[in-house]
């Protein structure tokens, strides 16, 4: 007879006192938190957006800070960027205007014509009320369609805004850096903060080039796109072009879906082999942004990836609409850097004086392998130039090490 198996023992947990007003603390500061945040949400992302613009312009104000005073520069750089913006939509907007109207007269007309025929496809156009339907939708599309008066019209009202992250932007402009620096010094360590001021100044460099790239394959597939609208003699080629643009900024898909107002206005006013032509180019398009252009961006800057952008773009335009979606990925482009950062450390870790005085750690955001084998390594005496690595921080004032990324005012 087998002897019977000894029971489990038996845990009892007990909360006490503490513990439960602990956890009902807890969740009082977590709702309270919450309540903060949502009241505080337009100046929180004010300052959010102040931060991206003055560090995707702080590069121009650096060139145009060698021939001017820096406040004009940063003023300057300020309506520049602001006035290409505004004249971007502008003209998308007043030209989807006008191609609403050219397509509400075609949709009407086509309307009428297939009422008027007087086959089996007539009477059913008729028993639909197809006339009647296209107007109702077109009334409505012309509703909700915004254009360039209207833009010129609600620019006062939204100027004070601007206006305020503008004044935000300077602040960050002449102050940003010592206040970095100020956070910088609370690290007590000094090793431990020239490490922070590395990682943090070169993925800042990197999301910056990635953003800078994307941009401009953004800029150059809604320049494509309304080029060909308009070749195709198609109505609002400049307003496709932008949606092209905007959705082209996002990985893998982004053309694609930017595109399909151009494949069903082409499959709508032209041939069936004009179709198939665009859907081609586009598809090629596609492919060679994924597996080419894409990957060569990554090596000089920073991978992305496709899940990261889109979750950031979705979540962004329905907090913050338009303005969250842009600033929400130039943030999560940032965040994906520092990661980035962290990791090859930890993969390839490098004592911080040769990362500083060596330069293994390439310009470009990658490491240079072989460092050690090349003159200047351990053993050898180092050349005259390899005490100074582009990609490292400043020179250290004293005892503060200035971060880079934004630059200190005159």
């Amino acid at each position: 007879m087998t002897a019977p198996s000894p029971r489990p023992p038996v845990r009892v947990v007990r909360i006490t006192a503490g513990t439960a007003v602990t956890a009902i603390l807890v969740a009082v500061a977590a709702l309270a938190a919450r309540r903060i945040f949502v009241a505080a949400h337009a100046p929180l992302s004010w300052a959010a957006a102040a931060a991206v613009v003055a560090v995707m312009i702080d590069p121009i104000v650096d060139r145009l800070d060698k021939r001017i005073p820096r406040l004009p520069s940063v003023v300057i750089a300020l309506l520049v960027t602001a006035l290409a913006v505004w004249a971007a939509i502008y003209v998308a907007l007043d030209d989807l205007s006008h191609g609403i109207d050219q397509l509400s007269e075609a949709a009407q007309e086509a309307a009428d014509d297939l009422e008027d025929r007087d086959d089996r496809i007539g009477e059913l156009a008729r028993d639909v009320e197809a006339s009647r339907r296209v107007d109702m939708f077109v009334r409505a599309l012309d509703e909700r369609v915004t254009g360039g008066d209207d833009v010129l019209a609600s620019t006062p009202g939204i100027a004070p805004t601007y206006f305020v992250g503008g004044i935000l932007t300077l602040f960050l402009m002449s102050y940003g850096p010592g206040l970095a620096q100020a956070a910088l010094d609370q690290v007590p360590d000094r090793a431990r903060r020239e490490e922070v001021a590395t990682i943090v100044s070169r993925a800042l460099r990197r999301a910056r080039l990635a953003l800078y790239f994307t941009l401009a394959e953004g800029a150059l597939a809604g320049v494509a796109v309304g080029g060909a609208a308009a070749l195709l003699d198609l109505p609002s080629p400049a307003a496709m072009g932008l949606a092209a643009g905007v959705m082209g900024l996002l990985p893998h898909v982004g053309l694609v879906l930017g595109t399909l107002p151009l494949v069903l206005l082409v499959a709508a006013q032209r041939t069936v082999w004009a179709l198939v032509a665009t859907i081609a180019v586009i598809v090629a398009a596609q492919l060679v942004d994924s597996f080419w252009l894409r990957r060569r961006i990554a090596r000089r800057s920073v991978h992305v990836g496709l899940l990261v952008p889109w979750v950031v773009a979705l979540v962004g335009y329905a907090v913050y609409g338009v303005g969250g979606t842009a600033y929400g990925l130039a943030l999560a482009v940032f965040v994906v850097a520092v990661l980035d950062e962290l990791s090859r450390r930890t993969r390839n870790p490098v004592p911080l004086e040769r990362a500083l005085g060596e330069g293994t750690i390439g310009t470009d955001g990658t490491d240079e392998p072989g460092a050690a084998d090349r003159p200047g390594g351990p053993g050898d005496e180092p050349p005259p130039d390899a005490g100074h690595d582009p990609a490292a921080p400043p020179e250290v004032e004293g005892d503060a090490e200035v971060v880079p990324g934004l630059s200190r005012a005159d």
